[in-house]
């Protein structure tokens, strides 16, 4: 398999002349000096493949996204002197091999990742994993009759730490596909053994929004602290036109309902044009949760605690809520790029039981109509929150401006957002905008002219209870616990079985108790005789 190679390179080192050397079939035609150009080799069409050698530092998933973004199938591959990070540079699905790797190696290791890359496999990524300790002599013999045993615990890469040894020296082009494919082995990918086995349970493959049963998402009769632990969470977005229809105000309060019930809940704010939830929850000290999250996605894998550390935790009603902050400037919207961003969205849903996403408003791709390569994209953010939600809430007015809004927004939805996954709630109803009995005239303006998608909520125009949460830095919960926005809201919340099994056990089991102080108490609130 013939591949055209671009490659840096390592000061010190040359491995373009071994590797030309020792076989035929991997040709370098470009030598860059960083990784822009090895971008713009890429989109060139002139390369089947491009090798980060040398420092790694700059090595992130911004990089790898925008190379396979090429316009033909380009592969990824690196080499580097620290261990370190090429471990790191694993995480993000580039195959990695050391400074001092066998020429041999490195081409069959360049071949496999086109190969992977042509076809859509996971390429092989290589391992640092020791090797097993060999068994221990036979008696009587020095190496236990187990020669490979002892080539094995010989071989040491430049850190010192035990490696696997290097393929066998023979010629790639006499190579079967199967055999260059066997250089790198299921044993040596911890990754790709784990994609293979797949998910370990049903839960961890996650639950479908719209299917879902109660008993996917209630928690067990007398269990505490929610569902189980470790299954896939719901990804609930909350998208609206523009015109501040109230997303962030049914965002905010929907997570907080959520956490009040009981639910580990994970609010995230990835509006890049007006983010404001720091500021509906009071957080005066506020800082880019999202970028911290999304910059530590750049350089590798997260995980839940890595979210954790860039998360606030925010005490509301009587629950605990994780917030990731949104930009601290509008003007910072590069840095959350849609790659990383799956991947912190992903490890969300993974250690959070719901996760309330608060969108921006536009989902307009029209930077490919500007560029003639990719560019960064401002809505990116919008549209991989679109993505990765189990349900999308649409939120819109009640007035005559906001409803044909609203109207025209569920239409220019993204053709990757499934109808299904889409409910409508309408914010602000009163009669002074819509007229007599008004939740009586939204719901036949939309059933007449709004696509079959459901209307699920018409939350009341209540802006006594709005101002007293925004003011205080409060939830509803918190501020009007009584009032008819926070009710519809809770029942908002409702939809959702596992909040609803909650709220109304909970329910149930105070109510006769207040009843019963209040019947107590009232012989000392009856007012007193007056005296003469």
């Amino acid at each position: 398999m013939r591949v055209a190679l671009a490659t840096t390179l390592m000061p010190g080192r040359d491995h373009v002349g071994p590797l030309e050397q020792a076989q035929a079939e991997v040709t370098v035609v470009r030598r860059a000096e960083d990784l822009a150009e090895l971008l713009a080799a890429a989109r060139s069409g002139l390369v089947d493949a491009v090798l980060v050698a040398g420092d790694l530092s700059a090595l992130a998933r911004g990089f790898v996204d925008e190379v396979r973004e090429a316009p033909r199938p380009v592969a990824v591959v690196a080499m580097g002197e620290v261990r370190a990070e090429r471990e790191r540079v694993r995480t993000l699905g580039v195959p990695c091999l050391s400074a001092d790797a066998d020429p041999l190696a490195l081409a069959a290791a360049v071949q496999s990742a086109v190969r992977a890359r042509l076809t859509g496999a996971r390429p092989e990524l290589g391992s640092e994993t020791p090797p097993a300790d060999p068994p221990a002599p036979a008696p009587g013999t020095p190496d236990g009759g187990d020669p490979e045993a002892v080539r094995v615990a010989a071989v040491r890469d430049r850190e010192g730490t035990p490696r696997l040894p290097e393929p066998n020296p023979v010629r790639v082009d006499a190579l079967a596909a199967s055999e260059v494919d066997a250089l790198f082995t299921e044993e040596t990918s911890p990754v790709a053994a784990a994609d293979e086995a797949g998910p370990a349970s049903p839960e961890a493959a996650g639950a479908d929004a719209v299917t879902a049963s109660p008993a996917d998402t209630a928690p067990e009769d007398g269990a505490e602290g929610g569902p189980e632990r470790g299954r896939t969470g719901r990804t609930v977005a909350v998208w609206g036109p523009t015109g501040a229809p109230g997303r962030t105000t049914v965002a905010v309060n929907l997570a907080a309902e959520s956490a009040v019930a009981g639910l580990r809940t994970l609010l995230v704010d990835l509006d890049t044009y007006g983010p404001s939830v720091g500021v509906h929850l009071g957080l005066t000290e506020e800082t880019a949760g999202l970028a911290r999250a999304v910059h530590r996605a750049e350089r590798g894998s997260v995980t839940r605690e890595d979210l954790v550390d860039a998360a606030v935790r925010v005490r509301v009603a009587g629950g605990d809520l994780d917030v990731l902050t949104g930009l601290t400037r509008p003007d910072r919207w590069p840095e959350v790029r849609p790659g990383a961003l799956r991947e912190v969205l992903q490890a969300a849903r993974d250690g959070w039981d719901r996760v309330v996403l608060d969108l921006g408003f536009c989902v307009e791709e029209d930077e490919e109509l500007s560029f003639d390569v990719p560019a960064p994209q401002r809505n990116g953010a919008t549209l991989a929150g679109l993505a990765a939600a189990d349900r999308v809430l649409v939120v819109g007015g009640a007035d005559a401006v906001a409803m044909p809004r609203l109207l025209r927004a569920v239409e220019a939805l993204p053709a990757g957002v499934e109808p299904d996954r889409v409910r409508v709630v309408v914010n602000r109803v009163r009669p002074q905008a819509s007229g007599v009995a008004p939740q009586a005239q939204v719901a036949g303006v939309w059933e007449r002219y709004g696509p079959p998608i459901p209307l699920v909520a018409q939350l009341p125009w209540d802006p006594g209870a709005a101002d007293r949460a925004l003011l205080g830095g409060q939830v509803l919960a918190e501020a009007a616990p009584g009032s008819a926005l926070r009710a519809a809201v809770l029942e908002l919340a409702r939809l959702d079985p596992a909040v609803a099994a909650r709220t109304q056990n909970a329910g149930r089991g105070r109510r006769p108790a207040v009843r019963g102080l209040r019947r107590r108490l009232a012989p000392w609130s009856a007012p007193s005789p007056r005296t003469p």
